[in-house]
């Protein structure tokens, strides 16, 4: 009997009965929707046309990250394989090949961006110099191109890189036999540039 009499009090509340305080209209009830005790109920239901209150914001998470174009490559020195095994040439002129030097490129800017080269033919301490019109480089196995002592377009892209871009570059120098022995220089710049 105790059972039966405090499940009856139990739905006494929701089935519309005396246990309901005085002046608090019975909450309606949907077909398929039950309430369960201690559980409220948003203030707007499901097709009533009102939209409830949205929570206070406690704080607002803005992650900021740069438009940035960066390059990336191990700082070493680039040598030609000449050497008393291979030097002088059965003939002139002749080609000596670098090792390849291993580059890669960052860029997430939407707009458009190119990497630049440019090469400088430096004096030796005797004040010598190889021309310029004597190194040649290739990017990514492509065709040999020649150096022009100005700034070069070494790779060219619109919007972001997707990641880094590997980017493989060769040089060949081109010796005629009117070379002086010596120690030679060519100063090698590069230039991350983001265009209008």
């Amino acid at each position: 009997m105790r059972r039966v009499l405090l499940f009856t009090l139990l739905l006494t509340p929701w089935l519309g009965g005396g246990g309901r305080a005085q002046g608090t209209p019975p909450l309606p009830i949907l077909p398929g929707v039950t309430p369960l005790p201690g559980v409220t109920l948003p203030s707007s239901l499901p097709g009533s046309g009102v939209t409830p209150a949205q929570p206070e914001t406690d704080a607002t998470i803005r992650p900021l990250i740069p438009d940035v174009i960066s390059l990336r490559r191990a700082n070493v020195s680039v040598t030609f394989d000449i050497n008393a095994g291979n030097y002088p040439p059965a003939q002139f002129p002749t080609r000596y090949l670098s090792s390849p030097q291993t580059f890669s490129v960052f860029s997430n800017t939407s707009k458009p961006w190119t990497v630049q080269m440019e090469i400088r033919s430096q004096p030796d301490v005797q004040g010598r110099t190889l021309p310029s019109r004597q190194l040649h480089y290739r990017i990514n196995g492509g065709p040999w191109l020649d150096v022009t002592g100005a700034p070069q377009v070494v790779l060219s892209n619109v919007g972001p890189s997707g990641g880094w871009l590997p980017l493989k570059i060769e040089f060949a120098l081109d010796l005629t036999g009117a070379e002086a022995g010596g120690g030679y220089v060519f100063d090698v710049a590069f230039t991350a540039i983001v265009l209008p």
